[in-house]
Protein backbone atom coordinates (compact mmCIF):
# COMPACT_ATOMS: atom_id res chain seq x y z
CA UNK A 1 0.00 0.00 0.00
CA UNK A 2 3.15 2.68 0.15
CA UNK A 3 2.76 5.10 -2.47
CA UNK A 4 -0.99 4.19 -3.94
CA UNK A 5 -4.34 3.80 -1.94
CA UNK A 6 -6.54 1.00 -2.13
CA UNK A 7 -8.44 2.29 -5.30
CA UNK A 8 -4.90 2.15 -6.62
CA UNK A 9 -4.35 5.75 -7.12
CA UNK A 10 -1.14 7.84 -6.32
CA UNK A 11 -0.83 9.10 -3.04
CA UNK A 12 1.27 12.11 -2.92
CA UNK A 13 4.82 11.50 -1.42
CA UNK A 14 5.60 12.13 2.01
CA UNK A 15 9.11 13.53 2.85
CA UNK A 16 9.81 10.98 5.85
CA UNK A 17 13.09 9.76 6.66
CA UNK A 18 14.27 6.47 5.05
CA UNK A 19 14.62 3.67 6.67
CA UNK A 20 12.20 0.17 6.89
CA UNK A 21 9.53 -0.78 9.14
CA UNK A 22 9.09 -3.71 10.62
CA UNK A 23 5.89 -5.71 10.31
CA UNK A 24 3.83 -4.60 13.24
CA UNK A 25 4.98 -0.57 12.79
CA UNK A 26 3.98 -0.88 9.03
CA UNK A 27 0.43 -1.94 10.65
CA UNK A 28 0.76 0.87 12.68
CA UNK A 29 2.15 3.43 9.86
CA UNK A 30 -0.93 1.93 7.55
CA UNK A 31 -3.49 2.80 10.02
CA UNK A 32 -2.14 6.52 10.47
CA UNK A 33 -2.56 6.55 6.42
CA UNK A 34 -6.26 5.78 7.12
CA UNK A 35 -6.89 8.56 9.49
CA UNK A 36 -5.01 11.13 7.60
CA UNK A 37 -7.95 12.99 6.04
CA UNK A 38 -9.43 13.03 10.26
CA UNK A 39 -6.34 14.28 11.44
CA UNK A 40 -6.17 17.05 8.80
CA UNK A 41 -10.10 18.05 9.27
CA UNK A 42 -8.82 18.23 13.36
CA UNK A 43 -5.13 20.49 12.59
CA UNK A 44 -8.17 22.64 10.47
CA UNK A 45 -10.30 23.39 13.44
CA UNK A 46 -7.64 24.01 15.31
CA UNK A 47 -5.10 26.22 13.75
CA UNK A 48 -7.04 27.01 10.24
CA UNK A 49 -6.61 25.72 6.84
CA UNK A 50 -3.46 27.57 5.94
CA UNK A 51 -1.57 25.69 8.97
CA UNK A 52 -3.23 22.16 8.93
CA UNK A 53 -0.80 21.07 5.97
CA UNK A 54 2.18 22.32 7.89
CA UNK A 55 0.93 20.20 11.39
CA UNK A 56 0.22 17.31 9.80
CA UNK A 57 3.69 17.15 7.85
CA UNK A 58 5.40 17.47 11.03
CA UNK A 59 2.95 14.55 12.98
CA UNK A 60 3.77 12.24 9.73
CA UNK A 61 7.40 13.48 9.69
CA UNK A 62 7.43 12.17 14.22
CA UNK A 63 5.44 9.49 13.68
CA UNK A 64 7.34 8.24 11.28
CA UNK A 65 10.87 8.22 12.94
CA UNK A 66 8.72 6.87 16.50
CA UNK A 67 7.88 3.93 14.44
CA UNK A 68 11.54 3.28 13.09
CA UNK A 69 12.58 2.21 17.07
CA UNK A 70 9.53 -0.68 17.03
CA UNK A 71 5.74 -0.33 17.15
CA UNK A 72 4.03 1.62 19.93
CA UNK A 73 2.84 -0.56 22.95
CA UNK A 74 -0.43 1.75 22.66
CA UNK A 75 -3.20 2.59 20.29
CA UNK A 76 -2.33 4.13 17.60
CA UNK A 77 -5.28 6.49 17.63
CA UNK A 78 -4.96 8.16 20.67
CA UNK A 79 -1.17 8.83 20.47
CA UNK A 80 -1.92 10.35 16.79
CA UNK A 81 -4.52 12.47 18.69
CA UNK A 82 -2.16 13.42 21.12
CA UNK A 83 0.86 14.37 18.54
CA UNK A 84 -2.24 16.60 16.62
CA UNK A 85 -2.58 18.51 19.83
CA UNK A 86 0.93 18.84 20.26
CA UNK A 87 2.21 19.78 17.12
CA UNK A 88 -0.76 22.02 16.59
CA UNK A 89 0.38 23.78 20.10
CA UNK A 90 3.99 23.85 18.99
CA UNK A 91 2.92 25.36 15.65
CA UNK A 92 0.83 28.16 16.96
CA UNK A 93 3.35 29.13 19.38
CA UNK A 94 5.71 29.91 16.96
CA UNK A 95 3.56 31.49 14.96
CA UNK A 96 3.49 33.61 17.76
CA UNK A 97 6.79 34.26 18.61
CA UNK A 98 7.12 35.35 15.00
CA UNK A 99 3.95 37.74 15.33
CA UNK A 100 5.22 38.57 18.61
CA UNK A 101 8.79 39.76 16.58
CA UNK A 102 7.06 41.31 13.75
CA UNK A 103 4.88 43.53 16.34
CA UNK A 104 7.35 44.18 18.97
CA UNK A 105 9.13 47.69 19.77
CA UNK A 106 11.73 47.08 17.57
CA UNK A 107 10.85 47.72 13.68
CA UNK A 108 13.88 46.83 12.77
CA UNK A 109 12.92 42.91 13.00
CA UNK A 110 10.71 44.27 9.88
CA UNK A 111 14.26 45.06 7.68
CA UNK A 112 15.50 41.39 7.81
CA UNK A 113 14.23 39.00 4.96
CA UNK A 114 13.76 36.40 7.34
CA UNK A 115 11.12 38.18 9.54
CA UNK A 116 9.17 39.32 6.66
CA UNK A 117 5.73 38.56 5.92
CA UNK A 118 4.25 38.77 2.67
CA UNK A 119 1.73 41.57 2.74
CA UNK A 120 0.79 43.50 0.06
CA UNK A 121 3.19 46.37 0.02
CA UNK A 122 5.80 47.37 -2.91
CA UNK A 123 8.53 47.67 -0.38
CA UNK A 124 9.93 46.34 2.79
CA UNK A 125 10.02 50.16 3.61
CA UNK A 126 6.38 50.99 3.37
CA UNK A 127 6.00 47.95 5.38
CA UNK A 128 7.86 49.57 8.07
CA UNK A 129 6.34 52.96 7.92
CA UNK A 130 2.64 51.34 7.37
CA UNK A 131 3.45 49.17 10.60
CA UNK A 132 4.68 52.71 12.02
CA UNK A 133 1.32 53.74 11.70
CA UNK A 134 -0.84 50.89 13.16
CA UNK A 135 1.37 50.66 16.10
CA UNK A 136 0.42 54.47 16.56
CA UNK A 137 -3.22 53.69 15.90
CA UNK A 138 -3.69 50.52 16.96
CA UNK A 139 -3.98 49.68 20.72
CA UNK A 140 -1.61 46.35 21.39
CA UNK A 141 -4.21 43.92 21.68
CA UNK A 142 -5.74 45.21 18.24
CA UNK A 143 -2.11 44.94 16.43
CA UNK A 144 -1.97 41.62 17.40
CA UNK A 145 -5.39 40.57 16.27
CA UNK A 146 -4.81 42.46 13.11
CA UNK A 147 -1.68 40.94 12.59
CA UNK A 148 -2.23 37.06 13.30
CA UNK A 149 -6.04 37.88 11.39
CA UNK A 150 -4.26 39.06 8.43
CA UNK A 151 -0.56 38.10 7.99
CA UNK A 152 -0.93 34.65 9.01
CA UNK A 153 -4.59 33.54 8.56
CA UNK A 154 -5.98 32.76 11.68
CA UNK A 155 -8.89 32.55 13.33
CA UNK A 156 -10.05 34.83 16.38
CA UNK A 157 -10.43 30.79 18.88
CA UNK A 158 -6.46 30.60 17.59
CA UNK A 159 -5.80 34.06 17.93
CA UNK A 160 -6.94 34.30 21.87
CA UNK A 161 -5.37 30.83 22.67
CA UNK A 162 -2.42 32.98 21.51
CA UNK A 163 -2.39 36.08 22.83
CA UNK A 164 -4.38 34.68 26.49
CA UNK A 165 -7.79 36.46 25.27
CA UNK A 166 -11.37 35.65 24.75
CA UNK A 167 -12.36 35.10 21.08
CA UNK A 168 -14.86 37.71 21.65
CA UNK A 169 -12.38 40.05 22.63
CA UNK A 170 -10.46 39.17 19.72
CA UNK A 171 -13.16 39.86 17.16
CA UNK A 172 -14.08 43.39 19.04
CA UNK A 173 -10.45 44.35 18.21
CA UNK A 174 -10.48 43.09 15.10
CA UNK A 175 -13.59 45.19 14.74
CA UNK A 176 -12.42 48.57 15.50
CA UNK A 177 -8.96 48.11 13.72
CA UNK A 178 -10.47 47.50 10.56
CA UNK A 179 -13.01 50.19 11.40
CA UNK A 180 -9.68 52.40 12.05
CA UNK A 181 -8.17 50.97 8.97
CA UNK A 182 -11.66 52.47 6.93
CA UNK A 183 -10.78 56.48 8.54
CA UNK A 184 -9.69 58.91 6.22
CA UNK A 185 -6.74 59.05 9.14
CA UNK A 186 -5.57 56.15 8.98
CA UNK A 187 -7.03 54.58 5.60
CA UNK A 188 -5.06 57.54 3.61
CA UNK A 189 -1.36 57.55 5.70
CA UNK A 190 -1.47 54.10 4.50
CA UNK A 191 -2.99 54.44 1.29
CA UNK A 192 -6.01 52.46 1.74
CA UNK A 193 -8.41 54.96 1.59
CA UNK A 194 -7.69 58.35 -0.65
CA UNK A 195 -7.41 61.75 0.55
CA UNK A 196 -9.97 62.60 -1.00
CA UNK A 197 -12.75 60.51 0.22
Amino acid sequence: MNGSDKNGRRVPHQHVPAGVLCHEAQKQWDAYVKMRKTLWKSACARAGRDHADDICSKVAIAFYRRLLSGPLNESVAPYLWTMIKRHTGQHLSELSARAENFVGDETSNLEDPANYISVHFTSQVELVEAMAVLKKEFSTLQLRAFVLAEAYGLKAPSIAELIDTTPGNVRDALRHARRKLGTRRVGARLGVVSDDD
